[in-house]
């Protein structure tokens, strides 16, 4: 079990409307903030992981803007998602 020994606090200055839209989008996923941005350093920055060929074809895809859903807003983001 860990213990607050192995652990450092971080804090991030960031504008309050972003931090909101993070904030939704965790809620959105059932999570905490905490969760959210600690799963998102893990998988991205953190990690070993090389990506597969089926995630390099679609980098190479979005990279060409194929098949690109834009939207205008977070509203829009949420809306086509299907969450509203």
């Amino acid at each position: 079990m860990s213990s607050h020994h192995d652990h450092a606090r971080m804090t991030i200055d960031m504008p309050f409307e972003e931090h909101k839209k993070l904030k939704t989008m965790a809620a959105f996923m059932g999570m905490s903030l905490k969760d959210l941005v600690l799963n998102c350093l893990r998988d991205n920055l953190l990690s070993d992981n090389e990506p597969n060929a089926k995630t390099l074809k679609a980098f190479k895809e979005t990279e060409a803007g194929k098949d690109l859903v834009r939207c205008k807003d977070f509203g829009d983001f949420i809306e086509k998602l299907g969450f509203k």
